[in-house]
């Protein structure tokens, strides 16, 4: 004979609560504000201040008080945003199975910031991987910088970052995709036949660098001063596009990220060679808000972006040393 399973769970208690409340419990934990969590939520304003108004009743505490334009979490809220979002985890898990997944019939429209250089490298490898893994699906690709990146997260102006950050917010997640080294980039039609770029012949050059700021000098100034050298800056420019037009047409010789100068090189038939002293690179990393991390599709295109991302930056390819 079967033994009967004790009974832990009250069904009928549940007629007293609305499971949607703790939805907006969650938006408010992480939004810190009605009218962003009506917005996260495509809920009106009064609709989610009536729900905390519940949510208080529910509780017994006030859960989120107003400090500024922020409505700051309690002690009590703080202690029940764990359990609440284990909850609605569980919750999103059974009713979306994973196995269920099936990237080539998914329509969606992925939304990225992407700055420059990553754009026309890890980007375009990411087009043409979707082109054929998820054809159905469609992606929108916006400029970025660090002054408002995190903002476009929080807003859900995009579900994903990629580029160099120098920081994030702790509701923000971030991995780094790879490290960049520096490369020189020039055309050999405009400097003629180069083997191994030494000092002698990098100082010998005139340089142009990208400045969004307008400065004519850059990491690679920075680490030249440190050894008592310094080279000749006759242009910058603002956008890494620029590049290859301006090298194409002038005897000028350009520093910048490896995979990028690769690229140019692959693209627009230039040249590529290591520097001649160490530069200290720089990480390209992914951030996207953490209302993300469980959602399978935005959790698949991640992966997906951090495999072509390593494609991208290519290892340096060995030239003839011969003059």
């Amino acid at each position: 004979m079967r033994r009967p399973i004790p009974m832990t769970i009250k069904e009928l208690d549940f007629r007293k609560i609305d499971l949607n409340l703790l939805v907006v419990f969650h938006a408010l934990m992480q939004e810190q504000s009605v009218s962003r969590a009506a917005g996260r939520l495509y809920l009106g304003a009064s609709a989610v201040s009536m729900a905390l108004r519940r949510l208080r009743e529910l509780f017994g505490d006030p859960l989120f008080v107003r400090s500024g334009a922020r409505m700051v979490a309690t002690s009590r809220a703080e202690e029940l945003a764990p359990r609440v979002t284990a909850l609605l985890e569980s919750a999103h898990q059974l009713v979306y199975q994973v196995d269920t997944f099936k990237p080539g019939e998914m329509d969606r429209v992925f939304r990225l910031g992407a700055s420059e250089p990553c754009e026309v490298s890890v980007v375009s490898l990411l087009l043409a991987e979707l082109r054929q893994l998820a054809p159905r699906a469609s992606l929108i690709v916006r400029a970025i910088d660090s002054t408002h990146v995190g903002d476009m997260l929080d807003n859900g102006d995009i579900e994903l970052a990629i580029g160099y950050f120098k920081e994030t917010p702790a509701h923000h997640l971030c991995e780094t995709l790879c490290h960049h080294e520096f490369a020189c980039l020039f055309d050999q039609r405009q400097l003629g036949r180069i083997g191994v770029v030494d000092m002698q012949t990098y100082l010998g050059q005139e340089h142009i660098l990208v400045s969004q700021s307008g400065h004519l000098s850059g990491a690679v100034d920075l680490r030249l001063n440190e050894l008592g050298l310094s080279r000749r800056v006759v242009a910058c420019a603002a956008r890494f596009s620029a590049l290859p037009a301006w090298l194409t047409r002038s005897p000028v010789m350009a520093s910048l990220s490896a995979d990028i100068a690769q690229e140019m090189a692959r693209a627009h038939g230039l040249e590529t060679r290591p520097l001649p002293f160490e530069v200290e690179g720089y990480d390209i990393q992914m951030a996207w808000h953490r209302r993300l991390n469980d959602d399978t599709a935005a959790s698949w295109l991640r992966a997906l972006v951090k495999r072509v991302a390593q494609e991208a930056f290519l290892p340096q390819v060995d030239v003839d040393q011969t003059v």
